[in-house]
């Protein structure tokens, strides 16, 4: 498993079609920020590069003001494994 959050930053006004465009990248999800121009992104999927390469994508984006890592997570557990307590 390979997860990144970041924020993205935008003019409020220009959230609605960021968010749109960003949604369009693979292993993308919007969390909020919207009314506020700093929207919450996770991205999942793919190598440290990857990822790397997707929130530097973020930054060609019309709208897109600043892109900022806030959390990296790289762990190798199978995501079906049972959790046992």
């Amino acid at each position: 498993m390979n997860v990144c959050s970041c924020v993205v930053y935008t003019k409020p006004e220009s959230s609605g079609v960021v968010t749109t465009k960003l949604e369009e990248f693979a292993g993308v999800e919007i969390h909020g920020g919207r009314e506020e121009g700093k929207l919450v992104v996770t991205v999942e999927g793919g190598s440290d590069d990857k990822l790397a390469d997707t929130m530097t994508a973020f930054n060609d984006v019309d709208g897109v003001i600043n892109t900022v890592l806030i959390y990296h997570y790289c762990g190798d557990e199978n995501d079906n494994e049972e959790v046992t307590k």
